[in-house]
């Protein structure tokens, strides 16, 4: 497998973020696997901004490598009425979106989520997931890691982890140390941000941090220490920014080696 076939895309609706960056952007989840080579994408509704039923999302990006579904969007997102999310409206669409390969909750280790989802209810989940072929992830932060975690953590199939600001990129190695540790065997993706969204002030990442992370990620990658590379977003993937041209040169430099 070539590495490139390792990386995914976070992907909200396109212009999704212009209102929190700032910027004017329009690039959608499918332009930015072409443009990029990042072929495999989340998709995560964001502000509410993709409800069931499924069918013309899942049409559209069947143009994507894999697809993961989110079973629950993002904080903004409200919460489903059905006791298991959008589980049930992402098995209906299989047939059309044949990409379509497992299912993530993002945002989820807030007071409100867990309470409202708890393991018994993600176990059922996962189960329902599991039984049609498909894995259940779920999206964890740094600031999240002394978190009592362990029961939840047993239900999801794998997890996508996050530095939730640039700053703390530097303290990357003693984050994923801990993480690999809550992760207790189960494949792990690593998030990276091509903007420092905890930024009050909007500003892009730290080129110097971003290139440090993704260097170090890349290696994590090529030793089969992690599931894959998560890359958020293609919401701004149009913009001119250092973060996104260090990212393309990476993918041309080391995208079809193979892992």
């Amino acid at each position: 497998m070539k590495l490139k076939e390792k990386l995914w895309n976070w992907g909200h609706l396109e212009m999704s973020h212009n209102e929190c960056t700032g910027l004017d952007c329009s690039m959608t989840p499918e332009q930015f696997a072409q443009e990029y080579g990042v072929p495999n994408a989340f998709i995560v509704s964001y502000g509410g901004n993709i409800q069931p039923p499924f069918d013309a999302f899942a049409e559209r990006f069947n143009v994507l490598r894999e697809v993961k579904w989110s079973v629950l969007g993002d904080a903004s997102t409200p919460l489903p009425d059905a006791e298991l999310g959008n589980t049930e409206d992402i098995l209906a669409v299989l047939e059309k979106g044949k990409n379509i390969t497992g299912g993530i909750v993002d945002d989820f280790f807030s007071e409100e989520r867990m309470e409202r989802f708890p393991p018994e209810v993600l176990s059922k989940i996962k189960q329902k997931l599991n039984g049609a072929g498909k894995d259940f992830w779920c999206v964890l932060y740094d600031n999240q890691l002394d978190l009592e975690l362990e029961k939840y953590i047993e239900c999801f199939d794998g997890i996508t982890f996050w530095h939730w600001g640039c700053e703390k990129i530097r303290n990357m190695e003693n984050n994923l140390d801990r993480l690999f540790n809550i992760s207790n065997g189960k494949p792990v993706m690593l998030g990276m941000y091509l903007w420092d969204y905890a930024d009050p002030d909007k500003r892009p990442m730290d080129s110097e941090l971003f290139e440090k992370q993704l260097k170090r990620y890349f290696e994590l990658l090529k030793e089969k220490k992690i599931e894959g590379i998560v890359f958020c977003s293609s919401t701004i993937g149009d913009a001119d920014l250092e973060a996104n041209k260090i990212l393309k040169e990476y993918v041309v430099k080391y995208g079809e080696e193979e892992i």
